[in-house]
């Protein structure tokens, strides 16, 4: 049972995975970390938790594992971050009252987390809501369908951020249990130091 079922409204999530990697040398989605790649991780994270789901992508490898996991994914060529959230927007608007998006290389946020994320939405669907840890910010980031127009419209190159920094006075902020929840790769670096995390924490 989705836990959206039966509720006032239908939430959606759109998982952002069109980046191309340039810091990190190539397709960090697909790279390994411990055990699975790493889009794998936020799709099995968020799994059963919303009424639709939709990968955004320019990856063939992408794709192919989200075919394996018969998700929805939407393969493209458009080149910047707001062409990735009206992709997904437009997916799902007809059948969701309220929308989060996720970047794909935000591995460790929590089931937990997205769960109070999702109750908050739910309990005041007017609200942008998102998360936080300390003096952070991060994803996920979920608007009300009175922003729907906003976020097809957004500037080149800006996400759903864009939105919540202009319209501060209704953004909602979930403290997540950890900061590495909200970490996200960017480099190998980044990628090192978040398997250091997945062994000190879940070992």
């Amino acid at each position: 049972m989705n836990i959206s079922e039966n509720k006032d409204i239908k939430i959606g999530l759109v998982i952002m995975a069109s980046g191309l990697g340039k810091r990190f040398g190539g397709n960090k989605l697909v790279e390994d970390l411990n055990g699975k790649p790493l889009i794998r991780w936020i799709i099995d994270s968020s799994e059963n938790l919303f009424d639709r789901r939709v990968v955004v992508t320019r990856s063939n490898d992408v794709k192919n594992i989200c075919d394996g996991l018969n998700l929805r994914c939407i393969l493209h060529s458009f080149p910047d971050r707001n062409d990735t959230v009206r992709l997904g927007l437009c997916e799902l608007m007809q059948d969701v009252d309220y929308c989060f998006f996720v970047p794909g290389d935000q591995p460790l946020i929590g089931r937990n987390s997205i769960m109070n994320l999702l109750e908050e939405a739910k309990a005041n669907k007017n609200l942008i809501v998102r998360t936080g840890y300390a003096d952070s910010v991060g994803a996920p980031i979920g608007f009300p369908n009175s922003f729907f127009d906003d976020l097809l419209k957004l500037p080149k190159g800006k996400g759903g951020n864009y939105i919540a920094q202009n319209n501060q006075n209704i953004v909602r902020i979930i403290e997540v249990h950890d900061e590495y929840e909200l970490w996200d790769i960017d480099t190998t670096e980044d990628l090192t130091k978040i398997n250091s995390v997945l062994k000190e924490y879940f070992d």
